[in-house]
This record gives structure tokens, sequence and C-alpha cells, in this order.
């Protein structure tokens, strides 16, 4: 009996140390955006640890451009979910799950904001109307919600049928609300990135895009410039990638609606992560943010007594080996990667 009691007031000493390092970490930059995180260069570094960057697997990031909320996708296995960083009257608040993603029977992910700022795209399994609820990551489909004039969100409907057509997640858009998404194909089960054009108010049939983005390999979690001057998806199968590792892979758009040739993000700038999760970039171009599973710490690092203490505490430090957001500076939207393509 001590020794459960030695052990519940240790776990409780740990939750109470990490809701003040949260606390002291973000009332210190409360009033600047992205919760007072000194900005990067163009060295990639991890987001907001301690605060958004856990230790836990966190994925996905999107901003509204007022800066005033950050979401971002936190997985645990069992409930994956959405996850919303608030600030309120110049102050940023501990993250809380997003209220549209509180249904514990269901997956919610991959969340993007417009960027004029009034909706919000993600992922859900939550069934349609014409669906059966399924366990796991079945019955993927877009999901939005519209701001509404007190500036909390609508009630979240799922995006018409010429969208939803099998299985859709990663949405990502333009700033003229053209939207880009990714669908597994019914019949070979790859990935592939679809193109819907908004016309008043309405999105269009969507359009399959021609390689080099849909072509040898696979595809993935692909996220568009705001100015649709490029993509960057997560790529599988093509000879940079050696067969053997997803890798971040950009692609130019063209005046003609063609598109260049991909080019390694992760062998071209050195960056650190092993295989391709999401990546994003902010409302204003500015900044690109990707996951990494990069692993920054050992097993040897913790060896002060060799105590349980010690080892819980790695799971609350980022660069354990789960996923971390991290975030770097683009200069000129690649505009030297483009020159030197």
């Amino acid at each position: 009996m001590k020794k459960r009691i030695k052990l519940s007031l240790l776990l409780t000493m740990l939750i109470i140390a990490s809701n003040q390092i949260f606390c002291q970490n973000v009332i210190s930059g409360s009033k600047n955006d992205y919760l007072g995180q000194q900005l990067p260069g163009t060295n990639p570094t991890i987001f907001a640890p301690e605060i958004i960057s856990t230790g836990m697997y966190e994925r996905d990031f999107t901003i509204s451009p007022d800066g005033n909320e950050i979401y971002y996708s936190l997985f645990q296995g069992d409930w994956n979910t959405i996850m919303l960083a608030k600030r309120i009257n110049g102050i940023w608040q501990e993250p809380v799950v997003a209220p549209f993603a509180r249904d514990t029977s269901f997956f919610f992910a991959e969340p993007t904001i417009s960027i004029d700022g009034s909706k919000i795209f993600y992922l859900s399994t939550k069934p349609r109307g014409n669906e059966k609820a399924k366990p796991g990551w079945n019955n993927q489909n877009i999901w939005v919600a519209e701001r509404k004039l007190d500036g909390e969100w609508g009630e979240p409907k799922p995006l018409p049928e010429n969208i939803n057509e099998f299985e859709e997640f990663y949405p990502s858009l333009t700033s003229d609300g053209t939207l880009y998404f990714c669908r597994t194909d019914a019949k070979t089960e790859v990935s592939q990135i679809l193109r819907s054009k908004l016309v008043n108010g309405q999105y269009q049939n969507p359009i399959i895009l021609p390689a080099p983005i849909n072509e040898k390999g696979t595809i993935f979690n692909a996220c568009i410039a705001p100015d649709d001057g490029y993509m960057i998806g997560c790529v599988t199968g093509r000879d940079s990638t050696n067969l053997n590792r997803a890798t971040y892979m950009l692609f130019f758009h063209n005046a003609d609606d063609t598109w260049s040739k991909g080019i390694d993000l992760i062998k071209e700038l050195n960056l650190p992560c092993p295989n391709a999760v999401s990546i994003s970039v902010s409302y204003d171009g500015k900044y690109l943010f990707f996951a990494s599973t990069q692993k920054t710490i050992k097993f040897k690092d913790i060896q002060s007594g060799w105590k349980l203490n010690s080892i819980m505490k790695r799971r609350l430090v980022p660069g354990n080996g789960n996923s971390d957001i991290y975030w770097m500076k683009i200069e000129d939207g690649f505009k030297i990667l483009r020159n030197k393509k």
C-alpha cells in the first residue's frame, strides 16, 4: 500500500510540475503570436516544446489569421483528436480538446483554417447520415464548421458527396478557397491528391492531379501554399526515398497548371525527420510546419539513479521518438529552390 501511495504522489507531482512549466512558458510570451515562441530561422526547431510538443504524439498544425487560435492533432492510439490553444484577452490558455472534436467514439484529425479565418476543415470518422459507425479509421470524411458572429464555430457538417465519395482526408486550402485533399482510390487503395475549385460557394467536382503529383509510389497528407504556388506532400516509393521511407516532397505549380518534378525536402534541406508524417504552411506563407519522429533524447540520458522518476520524465519531453511539431522560416516561398531547379 505504501508503494502505491508513493507512486500516486509521484504522478501527482509530475502533473503539477508539467502544469507549472506550461504556465511559465505561456505567460512569459502571452502577448505574442505563436504562443510567444521565438520565431525560427531557416533551420527547423521544435515548436513550443512542453506546450504543444510535449512528448506525446502531436502532428498537424493550423493557426487562425488573427493569431488567436492554434489547432493541432493529438494521437493517443485508442482516441485521436484535435486540440485547441486559444489566446483570450492577450493571454494564451492551456490547450483543450476542440469543441467539435469531443466525441470519444470517433477520431478527429488534420485541422486547417481557411485563409480568411471563417471556416475550419478537418478529418472525422463520425458517420454521416448514410453511414453506420465503424471502428478505427473507417468512415474518413472531410467536415467543415463556419465561424459564427460571436467568434465560435457553428455546427460542423460533412462536405458534399462529390468530395466525400470514398475515403477522404487531409484538407488544405488556397486563399481563394480552392480545396486540395487526399482520397484513397476505391479500387487500388492508393492515396491520390485531388483539387476542387470553389465557385459561387459550391465545391466543384474534384479532379485528380496529374503527374508528377500522382505518379509512381504513393502521395498523401499534402498541403498547398496559400498562393497556390507549390504543394508539399508525404511521398513514398520515389527514387529519392530509396523506397524505404516517406519524404516531404515539394512540387512547384506552374502558370500553365502543370507541376514541376518533386524535390526531396528532407534531403535538400537536411530536415530532422526519419519519415514524413504531416505538413502545413502558415496562412501568410512565412512558416513551414512539419511533424517528425526524430529521437533527440536517449535512454542513456536518464541514468540519474536509474529511478522510475527519471524514466517517467522522459515521457513528458519532446524528442523521445513520438511525433513532435517542428517549424522553420520559408525564404520567399522556396524561391531559392525554384531558381535552383
